[in-house]
This record gives C-alpha cells, structure tokens and sequence, in this order.
C-alpha cells in the first residue's frame, strides 16, 4: 500500500473555505445534486462501514487529511486517488468524474463490480458466459444491451 504523508491543497490559497468548495462543487448532475470528490469517497468509506480512524490508517495518512478530503478542503494526490480507486473497486475516471450521473449505479451493481474486479480473467470470462446464458434464458435471442 502506498503512503503519502501529505496533500495537494487546492489551488488558490487565497479563497475561503466556502468558496474553495463551491470550486470543487461547480458541477450537478440534472436534478440540481452537487457530487464533489469528498462526497463520492465519504460515500464509499461508509459503505465499507470504516471510520474516518480505520481509513486513515489504511491510507497511511492522519484522520485529518481523509477529513479535508471528504469534506473538499483539500484534495488527494493522484497516486493516492489511484490507491483508493483500487481499494473501493471503482474506476478512476469515475472518482474524478464531474458528473453525477455515475452515482446513480445501485448499491448491488456497485457490490458486482467490485466482486468481479477482484476475479481473474479466465474467471471474468467464466462469469461473462454464465450472465449472457441468463440474458439469453430471459430476454430470448437478442441481445439485452
């Protein structure tokens, strides 16, 4: 695991703890719900059920950078972004997205994902043929996608 002992503070110092967050918050999703980078990894810290502690320790960083982090006072390096997107089983690209739209996957996609992530690839593909028998079964011949 790696260790970073320190983060990448946002930009402009200059600016106000209120401010600093409506930069990181600019963006919403249709229905008006902002989905920063601290509320995707707050999220998925508490649907591993760890404590800010637990992750902290995990991270090897202090409780109060994993803090800043989920409260968009501060943002992770991207090795440590890296570290995490692995962790949790998500996609890079998916925790520094800025659209809200991502969050919209359920909670059981979510848990496949992660599960078939930690498979191998002879087992992915195991587990690819099993679901498109099932499609196959319940949508018939065509193609459910």
């Amino acid at each position: 695991m790696m260790v970073v002992k320190r983060v990448d503070v946002l930009p402009d110092t200059n600016m106000t703890p209120g401010k600093r967050k409506q930069a990181v918050n600019k963006n919403y999703d249709k229905g008006g719900t902002v989905v920063s980078l601290g509320e995707k990894l707050r999220n998925l810290r508490q649907k591993t059920r760890k404590t800010l502690q637990e992750q902290s320790e995990l991270l090897g960083v202090s409780m109060n950078s994993v803090y800043r982090w989920e409260h968009d006072l501060a943002v992770p390096r991207k090795s440590m972004l890296k570290t995490m997107a692995d962790y949790y089983g998500v996609p890079l690209d998916w925790l520094l997205s800025e659209s809200a739209a991502a969050s919209l996957v359920s909670d059981i996609e979510q848990k496949l994902l992660c599960m078939f992530r930690k498979l191998t690839d002879n087992n992915r593909y195991m587990v690819l043929g099993y679901v498109e028998r099932m499609c196959a079964e319940e949508y018939g011949s065509e193609n459910p996608q």
